[in-house]
């Protein structure tokens, strides 16, 4: 998501942080879940740019 468009205070599941307005950021969902596309898009996570790049096994 571009810093034009992050209208939202969200939290990072990488780093536990604020993701505030204005800052860039990946939006990451599931393509594979069990309950089908909108399911997925429905849990969608909003990452840090650094914290998605270095994530564990646990989130991949």
């Amino acid at each position: 998501m571009t810093a034009r468009n992050a209208e939202k205070t969200y939290i990072c599941p990488g780093c536990s942080m604020a993701i505030v307005p204005g800052i860039a950021h990946l939006v990451v969902w599931s393509e594979t879940h069990l309950f089908g596309d909108a399911a997925g898009l429905a849990e969608r996570r909003h990452w840090h740019n650094n914290c998605w790049t270095g994530r564990t096994y646990r989130y991949r």
